[in-house]
């Protein structure tokens, strides 16, 4: 089910009395954790245990009024398959929603339940961008930076807000546009953390997009930092294969076939077709006797990542 379907069911009062919410987006998700609150007139009440949502189911008093119950990342619901009755039992006039931030669409569990799972998948870059916008007056140089920042999520996008809207309430000068300014101080203060960019995940972006340039000079950039062969191997591997993924898959739902993220999937998107799937398949295998030449000694660590370089692009 879709975030669409999920407001459209809130909108004309057709909701049902269970759901599963799944993803990373977690800002989004609890905007309509509170919007149900508020459109059903619910109580919310979060819960630990299933035992507490049997109790719910068997408490139906016409006084007390309906609580929507939320259960957050239980295991036991998944792997324990007895425990899945809680998903159908009459909760009277209350409501649940089990949350689950990563969930493999591989199981029995997602698969038996997909119908009343919502996904809260990260926000393509244009449509966080406008709700960003939307909290806050910052400059499209600033609002680009506060999303990189927070690596595109929207939940964390709001902390820091709220850190800059408390710094401009606070009373303190401000050069600039007032937002602009206090976005300025708290990033060179340190209040708001800007990470330095790692060269490893640009020398990463430069291979997938076939850049030899930029492969080669983003490669040694990575060792002058201190970066550790394996974890470029490693990383090398895990980008391709996801890019395989989602280059070699027919299918509109990417993510249940492929079972990778919202956001793996967009990040292999911007590296499209600069290999073909069979080169992409040579370029695993590539890497993995890389990985496995630097194990056995067959391949010199100092000499492996060049090797592989002169092999995929």
């Amino acid at each position: 089910m879709t975030i669409a379907e999920l407001k459209a069911q809130m909108m004309s009062h057709t909701m049902r009395r269970t759901y599963i919410f799944c993803g990373t987006e977690v800002g989004i998700r609890d905007i309509y954790l509170k919007q149900i609150c508020k459109i059903q007139n619910y109580i919310l009440k979060w819960v630990d245990e299933i035992t507490d949502i049997l109790q719910a189911g068997r408490k139906k008093s016409i006084l007390q009024k309906a609580t929507l119950y939320v259960l957050s990342e239980s295991s036991d619901l998944v792997k324990n398959e007895k425990a899945w009755k809680i998903l159908d039992i009459d909760l009277g006039q209350n409501m649940l929603i089990c949350m689950f931030t990563n969930l493999d669409k591989r199981t029995k569990f997602y698969k038996q339940y997909k119908d009343m799972m919502v996904e809260f998948e990260p926000l393509e870059p244009d449509i966080l961008k406008k709700y960003v916008k939307k909290e806050i007056a910052l400059s499209d140089k600033n609002c680009q930076t506060l999303m990189e920042v927070c690596e595109n999520d929207y939940g964390r996008c709001l902390l820091e807000i709220d850190k800059i809207e408390q710094y401009v309430n606070a009373d303190c000068t401000v050069d600039g546009v007032l937002y602009d300014g206090a976005f300025a101080q708290l990033i060179k203060d340190g209040t708001i953390y800007q990470p330095p960019k790692d060269a490893i995940f640009d020398f990463v972006d430069a291979v997938l997009d076939r850049d030899a340039y930029n492969s080669f000079k983003l490669m040694q950039e990575s060792y002058d930092s201190g970066e550790a062969t394996m974890v470029m191997v490693s990383n090398l591997y895990t980008n391709f294969k996801a890019l395989l993924q989602v280059q070699g898959c027919k299918s509109k739902d990417i993510s249940n076939c492929t079972g990778l993220t919202g956001w793996q999937i967009m990040n292999a998107k911007k590296h499209l077709n600069h290999y073909t799937n069979k080169e992409l398949t040579q370029a695993l295998t590539s890497i993995r006797s890389a990985e496995v030449g630097i194990k056995s000694g067959t391949i010199e660590e100092s000499v492996a990542v060049q090797w592989l370089l002169v092999n995929i692009l």
